[in-house]
């Protein structure tokens, strides 16, 4: 699980206290607080219970306006998805990060982030990762669903795309390596990412 976080870690912190620190143990962790860097991550776990490990993006600066920046988000997630490919997790959900009130960022200054994380993160994927955005709004789904696969499309107008069955596919360059985009036409979904066999 991915959870948004600001500098201070003030934000996520109620969600995701351990039942073991008491409140002499927070006091003494307070006390050595430094303000965490924007764009990095805090990994909680293994836990016994799911989800099994939580990651705190810090993405917001709660004194700056707005909040969040779009490169806080893109570097966030992509470091996120290598380090949870690294230790073999297959699934992922995550807030909206950046997304805040009306202090972060909008919808498709969001989307754009996660697209390019995506992008940036690829190559560097062991395995595959699942990664699904918690939305709470059917609207807002379906808003960010037309984001994503906007910005997909203007990232491989240089390239192809076409259409296999029922779904689209483009095809697209990162750090001089080809990966094919899957996804359905319409469909309230994402899409697949995969190496692309083709040589050049």
């Amino acid at each position: 699980m991915v959870i948004q976080e600001d500098r201070n870690l003030i934000m996520g912190g109620p969600r995701v206290l351990e039942p073991e620190e008491d409140a002499a143990a927070a006091a003494e962790a307070a006390r050595g607080f430094e303000p965490q860097h924007l764009g990095r991550f805090i990994l909680a776990g293994p836990r016994a219970e799911a989800p099994t490990w939580i990651y705190r993006a810090v993405v917001h600066d709660l004194e700056m306006s707005p909040t969040c920046r779009p490169g806080n988000v893109r570097r966030c997630l992509a470091s996120i998805l290598v380090d949870a490919s690294e230790r073999g997790l297959r699934s992922l959900g995550t807030e909206p990060l950046g997304l805040w009130r009306r202090s972060g960022l909008d919808l498709a200054e969001m989307a754009v982030a996660i697209d390019e994380a995506i992008f940036e993160a690829v190559g560097a994927l062991q395995d595959g990762v699942r990664l699904t955005l918690l939305l709470r709004e059917f609207e807002t789904l379906e808003e960010v669903s037309r984001l994503l696969r906007s910005s997909l499309l203007r990232r491989a107008s240089r390239s192809f795309h076409t259409v296999e069955g029922d779904a689209a596919v483009v095809e697209a360059r990162s750090h001089g390596r080809r990966y094919q985009f899957r996804f359905v036409p319409g469909a309230l979904s994402g899409y697949l990412v995969t190496r692309s066999s083709h040589v050049g």
